[in-house]
């Protein structure tokens, strides 16, 4: 039987194939619902034309993007598509970890809002049954406790977790410098910054050789390119200024400054999570996302934490790069079967 994993982001959606139990392969694209709703359809329509899952498990994020009024329209909007697109059965997946039908999911939208993060905890809840787990990506950081192999937060919806810091809203990718640091400090001197988009994280973690050009997946702020100079360039703007007038070690400096500032957000925030939990030490971290080695090991590890392993060594790349589409796709089938 094929099972689909399929989690739809504002910026990315995800999808995860499955043959039994084994996976087949996977998609991550670059789908910005706010410029192209039309190529959503196009990339989920080439899905069913191609492979016909027989069993469908969706989740979502995108309900946020600003094209809808409300979260209620988004889901509503992205559900009826999917139901339009897919022949095989559907099932929309909950924040109290259960699949819905169409049905039940249009009576309690909310529960199928940014749901994504209580599948990719439940994943990790199989293989570790007690963990704090942390998933850094483009756009968000989700930090999560897992007891007896489920979740349990002390906020569910967006708006809770936020206020419980087990959601930040900074990631690897999208998150622009200006938010992290409005001043820098370089060679005894400082520096404004300008509060624009100018350039992004991608660009920062670019400099500093730890990101990869294809793990670049968004757009670049300024539609260029993604090679090294190109980012720096964009971070050049940052200070209203250009790479003829400023030293490349400058820009340098820079980006180890935004790195700095966005890895201190997130470790207060897991010694937030940890106080509210009341979370030893010795628990062990489990990472996943885009951004999992590059900035999530350095906050657990500057957090006190020392067991730390990437959900890559527990399951594989595929699962640490997009974890609630691949928990879904698996998720989806022991439903069916069950």
């Amino acid at each position: 039987m094929r099972s689909l994993g399929l989690d739809i982001g504002g910026a990315n959606t995800k999808a995860v194939l499955f043959e039994d139990e084994e996976m087949e392969t996977y998609w991550l694209e670059y789908i910005p619902l706010w410029e192209d709703w039309k190529k959503l359809r196009e990339f989920l329509e080439e899905l069913e034309s191609d492979f016909h899952p027989q069993k469908v498990g969706i989740t979502m994020t995108g309900e946020l993007s600003d094209i809808f009024e409300t979260k209620r329209a988004g889901v509503r909007k992205i559900g009826k598509t999917v139901k339009e697109i897919f022949s095989g059965d559907l099932y929309y997946f909950s924040v109290d970890g259960r699949f819905v039908s169409e049905e039940k999911a249009y009576d309690s939208p909310y529960k199928l809002s940014a749901s994504n993060w209580v599948s990719s905890a439940l994943l990790v809840g199989r293989k570790r049954p007690n963990c704090l787990m942390i998933d850094v990506g483009s756009t968000t950081t989700d930090i999560i406790p897992v007891k007896e192999k489920k979740p349990t937060p002390a906020g569910w919806t967006d708006l809770e977790r936020l206020q419980t810091g087990e959601l930040i809203y900074t990631g690897v990718l999208r998150t622009p410098p200006p938010y992290l640091k409005s001043r820098l400090s370089i060679n005894d001197k400082s520096y404004g910054i300008a509060a624009e988009y100018f350039a992004n994280m991608a660009d920062a973690y670019r400099i500093l050789d730890v990101l990869r050009k294809e793990d670049y997946t968004c757009e670049t702020p300024d539609g260029r390119g993604k090679e090294k100079k190109a980012c720096m360039r964009r971070l050049a703007r940052l200070f209203c200024s250009d790479l003829e007038k400023l030293e490349e070690d400058l820009i340098v400096k820079a980006a180890e400054e935004f790195r700095d500032a966005q890895v201190s957000m997130v470790v207060d925030a897991i010694k937030e999570v940890a106080r509210i939990h009341k979370i030893s030490k010795t628990l062990s971290v489990v990472l996943m996302g885009v951004g999992g080695e590059i900035l999530a090991r350095k906050a657990a590890n500057q957090a006190g934490f020392k067991e730390i392993v990437n959900l890559s060594k527990i399951y594989n790349d595929v699962a640490t790069l997009m974890p609630p589409a691949y928990g879904l796709g698996l998720l989806v089938k022991e439903e069916v079967t069950s």
